[in-house]
């Protein structure tokens, strides 16, 4: 019963709420030591970019920006440009996995679900 009753809520939820999403965080890139990592607080957050299976474009990323920070709540895919079409051929991201990336200013990122 309470299987039914669980399966019943989750039917229920609006659909925002079962939306995929992906989100970019920008940093500008720090190196001491010759060790790259992402200087906190970050550049932008930009809105999360919402996945499905057709391709989403993340906003442009600003001109300090040096390295992103890619999470999706499902597993997608990603591809880089300045006009960016993901397909699921592309860079393969796990769901929930965090993922860092050295990006050009300017450019943007593309989204895509990937069964």
């Amino acid at each position: 019963m309470k299987r039914f009753l669980l399966a019943v809520a989750i039917l229920l939820l609006p659909a925002q709420a079962l939306a995929s999403s992906c989100n970019v965080t920008e940093f500008s890139l720090n190196a001491p030591s010759g060790v790259q990592v992402a200087q906190v607080p970050p550049l932008v957050d930009q809105s999360p970019v919402t996945t499905s299976g057709t391709s989403a474009q993340s906003a442009a990323f600003s001109g300090d920006t040096k390295m992103i920070r890619a999470w999706c709540d499902t597993q997608s895919a990603v591809a880089f440009g300045s006009n960016p079409t993901a397909t699921t051929n592309n860079m393969p991201l796990s769901a929930g996995v965090p993922e860092y990336f050295n990006v050009i200013p300017g450019q943007k990122a593309a989204f895509i679900l990937r069964p």
